[in-house]
């Protein structure tokens, strides 16, 4: 599908102009500024030769736009460009660890009360960017998952799952000693889910013929990388953790997440293909591509990559594009029942916001000239060619109320309704500010890998058994807490 231009462009085109014109005339003449980078080839490409090509003559600075390796790498890039960078793309998981070593300088160190105060009413969720009560950073862009599924196959599963819950529930009464939940029923709409309605589409999906093959057909990024800790660490936070728990890797709400990580693979939901062959982001699209993934948890870049556009390189991977469908995330609960028939525990639907910052340098050359470039990016304009192109979440309030006259209605804009509500759904959840953060969630891929992929969740031979899986976590929560220094 070939995206076109909304007709409402012009006017905003216009609006641009105007900002431009206004930046141009704040920037000190003949500035030079370094802009520190980490994007997909077609992204970066795209800010080198469309959004900044020109910059020299609209802002008045002529830019050296650098990309730098990896994210680890951004603090070396810093000392590399000392003095000659003006921004510096920085992510959410490194945001607090680079605030905190005053490598960023706080807006309010050169912004007015009355432009701070423009800056609070012009972005979304800036109080994320906020660190010992000072804004350390300006919103580049704003990243969640959602769930992603086949609309058809979905469909399917609703219409048949009442000759399925009967044995499904024998099953799972193996696992847990009561089956399904007394009053379970699968909704017709995936934003009303829970982990009981992924086990059951899950479930009639692996029993029934696809494609000539039966096979399980749920899954997430398996790599051994932060993507695939990540799902498990969201897991926590909807089963009702907080940062405490998430960094200790103690508590029920650990426990609850391993153990339905454990019941997905162990009952055939989870496609294992998603550990064997490692899978990124890339193998889970593959995924759809072949029939081999019918539903899984992605962010909105991956959204746009599995839908397509017809350019930039996403060329899409679902023989009808149409069937794709997004949801909120499901929500969390136990795979424990009371005596009743209900969870003993029942979740939310929230999981950690991130996404992207521009920061400003502590050794830039001119903070205020830094700032008005980074404005420049996130214009209204500029925002909606990138979001529309590459599955950015915005971060302009003035673009949240105008989402399908922005975006033109269709699956762009459905992507965008359901990333917001998984916002509002997520309120302040992210990921702990804690500078052992990374060694902690390659404490969780490795405990995945030993309990869900290993199936160290029993005595050899058998089912998943909760108490054993509690018992195995231990030792990754010592090393958890011998890292805080607890």
């Amino acid at each position: 599908m070939i995206l076109k231009r909304h007709k409402t462009y012009p006017l905003l085109v216009l609006c641009g102009a105007i900002f431009v014109m206004v930046v141009g005339l704040q920037c000190a003449p003949g500035t030079r500024m370094g802009v520190l980078i980490h994007m997909i080839d077609a992204q970066e490409a795209y800010f080198r030769e469309s959004m900044l090509s020109d910059y020299d003559k609209v802002g008045n600075a002529e830019l050296d736009i650098v990309a730098y390796g990896s994210v680890d790498g951004i603090e070396e890039a810093l000392k590399s460009h000392k003095g000659e960078a003006g921004l510096v793309k920085v992510p959410f998981s490194e945001a607090p660890a680079l605030a905190a070593r005053n490598r960023v300088l706080p807006l309010n160190s050169f912004l007015s009360e009355k432009e701070l105060q423009e800056f609070s009413d012009t972005y979304l969720l800036t109080t994320l960017g906020k660190y010992d009560g000072e804004y350390c950073y300006i919103p580049r862009k704003l990243e969640t998952r959602i769930m992603v599924y086949c609309k058809s196959k979905v469909a399917d599963a609703v219409s048949v799952w009442r000759d399925y819950r009967d044995t499904l529930s024998f099953e799972l009464e193996k696992y847990n000693g009561q089956g399904l939940p007394a009053t379970y029923l699968l909704e017709d709409d995936p934003n009303k889910w829970d982990y009981f309605d992924i086990l059951m589409v899950g479930w009639i999906w692996a029993h029934r013929d696809y494609g000539g093959a039966r096979t399980p057909r749920v899954a997430h990024r398996g790599k051994r990388y932060s993507g695939t800790s990540l799902r498990v660490i969201d897991r926590v936070y909807q089963l009702g953790g907080d940062s405490s728990t998430v960094l200790s890797l103690a508590g029920d709400a650990v426990v609850d997440a391993f153990h339905w990580e454990a019941v997905y693979a162990s009952m055939g939901v989870y496609n294992p293909r998603m550990w064997k062959e490692s899978w990124s982001g890339t193998g889970v699209w593959q995924g759809f591509k072949e029939g081999q993934v019918f539903l899984a948890f992605m962010t909105q870049l991956d959204c746009f990559f599995i839908h397509g556009t017809g350019r930039d390189g996403l060329n899409g991977y679902l023989e009808d594009p149409d069937d794709m469908g997004v949801a909120l995330m499901p929500r969390g609960c136990s795979l424990q029942l009371d005596r009743n028939g209900a969870p003993v525990r029942e979740g939310s639907k929230a999981i950690t916001t991130g996404g992207w910052w521009w920061g400003v340098p502590k050794e830039t050359p001119d903070p205020k000239a830094s700032y008005d470039l980074a404005r420049y990016i996130t214009s209204t304009e500029n925002q909606i060619q990138e979001c529309t192109r590459f599955g950015m979440i915005p971060v302009r309030k003035d673009i949240l109320g105008q989402m399908s006259m922005m975006f033109g209605g269709g699956w762009i804009t459905s992507i965008y309704e359901t990333s917001f509500k998984q916002l509002m759904e997520n309120k302040h959840t992210t990921i702990p500010a804690n500078e052992n953060f990374d060694s902690i969630s390659e404490i969780y891929l490795a405990a995945w890998y030993d309990i869900v992929v290993g199936r160290n969740w029993a005595v050899a031979g058998l089912l998943p058994q909760r108490k054993h899986i509690e018992n195995a976590l231990v030792r990754y929560g010592t090393k958890a807490e011998a890292l805080l220094g607890r």
